[in-house]
């Protein structure tokens, strides 16, 4: 399905359905709802929120064939790393190689702008998500708890952008 797919980073929020980025993203993590505790932040998304998100953050968008947005992942400049977040595609066709496109294309672009490791977290009861995360070069690199909670409620994990130098 990927070679049916373009990825693209608007620069202009007018170009950005910003309401289709929110029902994606509500679908995307909808199965969510009765596994993670506490429930997932993405319960909450609206167009505002993406909104400012998106005059801070990098976007990356997937348009099917006929132009339609079907996916999205979102990166966040922290200092020498960068920090991807809200991978999501239309559960209507996951499975087909989106998510690999937009995490592939989300950390080329924090390579390229010279970032040292793509972070993310993910929480630890997704086993899915973490394989699909590792099947993609990430490791689990510390552990995280939400506030209120005693217990680990995500995992850190982290994946290496640049090669060592040699000198």
């Amino acid at each position: 399905m990927t070679s049916s797919i373009e990825i693209t980073s608007p620069r202009d929020p007018a170009l950005v359905p910003f309401d289709r980025l929110v029902e994606i993203l509500l679908a995307a993590f909808a199965f969510q709802d009765d596994i993670v505790d506490p429930p997932s932040s993405a319960k909450s998304v609206n167009i505002a929120e993406l909104q400012w998100r998106f005059a801070r953050d990098t976007l990356f968008l997937a348009h099917d064939s006929a132009g339609r947005v079907i996916g999205q992942i979102w990166v966040e400049d922290v200092g020498k790393d960068a920090y991807l977040y809200k991978l999501s595609v239309d559960p209507s066709i996951q499975g087909g190689g989106i998510g690999k496109a937009l995490v592939e294309a989300a950390c080329a672009h924090a390579e390229s702008a010279g970032k040292e490791n793509m972070r993310l977290h993910v929480r630890v009861e997704l086993t899915g998500n973490i394989a699909f995360f590792k099947s993609r070069g990430f490791e689990i690199a510390g552990e995280g708890v939400h506030d209120g909670y005693d217990r680990t409620t995500f995992w850190k994990m982290a994946r290496p952008l640049q090669l060592a130098k040699t000198a």
